[in-house]
């Protein structure tokens, strides 16, 4: 009887110790720890939307949150990280600071829309940097692109292995006499021979067409045209003989 009872006490006391270290593990990993967005469900905001005023420089205020509260002010080094995929201009402050008593900080992400900015989202990946007794969250990934007030339309043109004698234009045809929206070529031979090229624009409910020519007279072998109005492809055309027309209409 007396066996019995020492072991059942012993294990017993394994299991209060067990116990115990699940609960400081648990206790460990919440605190000190510091995020992007909100500690609430997964705890971080692992991406964010963004969408920039064209011609203009758009501003998006990023919250840092911290599983509690200090005395005193706590400032967090901000990186970019080489993931990062924006190209256009844009302003992050190196450091965010979490006042004293409180535990939200923010900072503000500063964009300018360019020449190389489109409607096609490019990415702007931030992190902290390492510090010694902080548990950081995940990398916050913000999703930017222009913004498009209207539709959104893609134009994605297939080259082949004589790019030189290539030339396109987009016109609106609702008007008399048609406007000539946008345009390019000839491209670089051999450069951009079988070059997929695509481009973005935003345009207003109306009817289009589109032109590709082809200067010396046998059309673009294996290659042609699309366009899309948002996911939906309303275009897909071969470039024969001199060149191909094709028109789509956005209500």
């Amino acid at each position: 009887m007396k066996n019995i009872f020492n072991k059942s006490f012993i294990l017993l006391g394994m299991l209060v110790i067990l116990s115990s270290c699940d609960e400081q593990e648990v206790t460990n990993d919440l605190s000190n720890y510091v995020s992007f967005g909100t500690l609430t469900g997964g705890r971080d905001m692992a991406t964010l939307a963004f969408d920039v005023s064209e011609n203009a420089s758009s501003t998006v205020d990023v919250k840092v949150i911290a599983s509690e509260t200090k005395s005193s002010d706590r400032t967090f080094t901000i990186l970019v990280d080489d993931a990062s995929t924006l190209t256009a201009a844009y302003t992050v402050p190196s450091t965010v600071t979490i006042p004293a008593g409180s535990n939200e900080g923010s900072l503000s992400v500063s964009v300018t829309d360019d020449a190389t900015l489109g409607f096609v989202t490019q990415t702007l990946v931030l992190s902290f940097e390492d510090e010694v007794g902080v548990d950081f969250g995940v990398p916050l990934t913000i999703n930017i692109a222009q913004e498009c007030l209207f539709n959104q339309v893609q134009f994605v043109l297939t080259l082949d292995t004589w790019p030189d004698e290539t030339t396109w234009a987009i016109f609106d045809i609702s008007v008399t006499p048609a406007v000539e929206l946008f345009s390019g070529g000839p491209y670089v031979n051999p450069d951009d021979d079988f070059a997929v090229l695509t481009f973005d624009y935003c345009l207003e409910a109306g009817s289009y067409g589109v032109l590709v020519n082809d200067a010396y007279g046998d059309g673009i072998a294996d290659g042609g045209f699309t366009v899309s109005v948002g996911t939906t492809e309303v275009i897909n055309s071969p470039v024969t003989g001199t060149g191909s027309s094709a028109t789509f209409t956005i209500d």
